[in-house]
This record gives structure tokens, sequence and C-alpha cells, in this order.
């Protein structure tokens, strides 16, 4: 049997009352199938499994997942405001400004998901706005096998003897932005002064092989060894390690990044109690010992049980990093602008 351990105590935690809605038999729910914009892959068959599922059995509620991008979500949300074609939105940090400036999220509190008592601080980066599941964070990758000596920073990407072996983000993906913003810091700017991360990241460009907006795309490269060195998530490297690959996860000197993934109620849906279930179901229930143990995310609650192996790989930072997502927000477009015309 393997040994487990907690990344966080809460004898308290366990002792949560538990509405109604969740421990009745009663199918309630029967009728009722949530419509929930995906992530896809791994992550839409872990809730399935570890929400969607515990549920079925509970209150007889259903979910279907439509993959997608968050931004795609909003805008089906808002034109169709009377008749939302979704339930619940799945959104990380960074597209949670867009989905309180299109105010179509309602709050949720304690007194209607009672879970949220376990959730740890920090972890609820928008007052009562979205229900965090997990938080990754953006590490350096690095490829032990090719490169000479290890890296240490994202600056030295820049290395002559990583010529054509460096991947890249757009500003189109979070990680590019979080990349940027951890640059400027580090050079005496930051997102109100972001020319530093420009310059910096220009000093990186004569060695980028690859520029991509796509997670699946630097994984590919990152393990079929076309790519030596990157940013990436936490818990992709860890998926790359548990599959013998030999990819190091190093916190960039500059500082580490990290997001939290939140599912929000939709403002319109028919079945609020149902996403207050759900929601419920997300914090209380298998998911996050299951997402942390699959991915490496930190969990968003406290008493989350993590088999050791993972927990011994699991990113720990020394130096976390904390993103105004909502200033980012005013900045990012005219930001994908010039990283368009500066380095495509």
């Amino acid at each position: 049997m393997k040994r487990r351990q907690f990344l966080t105590l809460s004898a308290a935690a366990s002792a949560l009352a538990f509405p109604a809605i969740l421990t009745a038999q009663d199918k309630r729910f029967a009728e009722v199938t949530l419509r929930i914009n995906g992530y896809g892959g791994d992550w839409d068959r872990i809730m399935q499994e570890q929400i969607v599922h515990p549920l079925e059995r509970k209150t007889g509620l259903k979910a279907t997942f439509t993959p997608g991008t968050a931004a795609v979500a909003i805008a089906k949300v808002l034109a169709a405001t009377d008749d939302p074609p979704f339930d619940i939105l799945m959104v990380d940090s960074p597209g949670m400004p867009a989905v309180l400036k299109a105010q179509v999220a309602k709050p949720v509190t304690p007194a209607e998901v009672p879970g949220l008592s376990k959730v740890l601080p920090g972890m609820r980066e928008f007052g009562d706005f979205g229900v965090p599941l997990g938080s990754p964070s953006v590490v350096l990758a690095c490829n032990t096998s090719r490169n000479r000596r290890p890296l240490t920073s994202f600056a030295e990407m820049a290395r002559p003897d990583l010529k054509d072996r460096v991947g890249m983000f757009t500003l189109e993906h979070d990680i590019g932005v979080q990349q940027l913003v951890a640059m400027a810091e580090a050079n005496g700017g930051g997102v109100d002064k972001i020319d530093p991360g420009f310059v910096a990241l220009a000093q990186i460009k004569p060695n980028v092989a690859t520029l991509t907006s796509s997670t699946v795309n630097m994984l590919q490269l990152l393990e079929q060894e076309e790519v030596w060195a990157a940013p990436f998530w936490d818990g992709r490297v860890i998926s790359l390690q548990k599959a013998g690959k030999p990819i190091a996860m190093i916190e960039p000197a500059e500082g580490a990044c990290s997001i939290v993934s939140y599912i929000n109620l939709v403002k319109g849906t028919k079945h609020t109690e149902a996403v207050h279930a759900f929601m419920q179901e997300s914090l209380t229930g298998g998911f996050s010992e299951a997402l942390a143990s699959f991915f490496g995310y930190r969990p968003s609650v406290s008493g989350v049980e993590i088999p050791s192996d993972v927990a011994e790989r699991m990113y720990k930072p020394k130096q976390q990093k904390h993103v105004d997502w909502t200033k980012v927000a005013q900045y990012r477009a005219d930001w994908l602008t010039r990283f368009n015309k500066e380095f495509r």
C-alpha cells in the first residue's frame, strides 16, 4: 500500500455538514443535465468521474462538457443572456476579469456552498465570484540529458548552447503572459511598465525553435526532445517525468507565477441549486485528490490526501509571484499586438 500524506491538515473540515441536496438519495435532479464549457482531455474526464458520477448516483444530476476556450464560452453566454448555453463557466484566473466585466456570473457564498469554508487562503482572488478547483504554476522545464548545465532562470534560455532549442508561448497563452510579467519584474518593470519584459524576451528570441499557443504542442515538443527548455505548467512537467522523460522542474530565478482554475455560476441558469450541488461536490468529494494526483496541481482546499510519490514531485514555490489579472486584462490586447509585431 502506498504511503499517503496530507498537504494541509484540517480535522474540522471533515465534520462539515453537507447540504441535504448531497446527502439525500431522492434523485431530485434526475431531470437536470448541467452544461459546462470544458478544458477537454483528462481534466474533463476527472470531473466526470469525481464530480458528475457521484452526483448522478446520489441525486440523478448529469452534466455535459463542451471543450473550448473560456473566451468563446463567455461570448456564447453574452449572445444569449436570457437562455444561456452554459450553466457553469470554467475559467482560469486570467479570464475571470472578463467574466466580471461581462457580468455573466453570480456570486457564491459559504451559505450556499458550505464547502467553501475549506478553501485555502488566497485561492479566491475575486471575492465571492468563482469556486476554486486547483492551482497550476508556471515553471521552467529543462531537458537534463540535452543541456550541458542546468538552467536556473528564464533569462538563461538565451544561452548560445540552446540555439533553436527553446520553446516560447505566445501571449495568447497564459504562460506567455506570466513569463512576460515575471521577466519585466525581474528587470525593474512590471505590469504597468512592461518594456523590460519585452527587452528580456528579445534576448531569447534567436534561440526560439517554436512559438506556440498550444499546451499540447509544447508537451509534444518537449517529449520528442525538439525543445530542450521552455516555460511550462508544473503539472505537465510531472506528467513528462512520470512517463520517464528526462525533464527537470526548475523554479525560475525570476519567480514562479500561479493561476487558479474556477467554476462560475452562470447568471440566468435555470438550475441554480444543481450548480450549487456540483460546486459542493467539487470541494468536498474526490475531485481535489484526483486532480492533484494526476496533474500534480496544488489543491484549493484543505485536508486533501496525496500519494507520497506525487507529493514529493509536486511543485513547492519558494518565491511565489501574484499577478494582478484585472490590471493585466487592461493591457493584454496591446501586449499581444506588440508581441505579434516583434516576435512573429
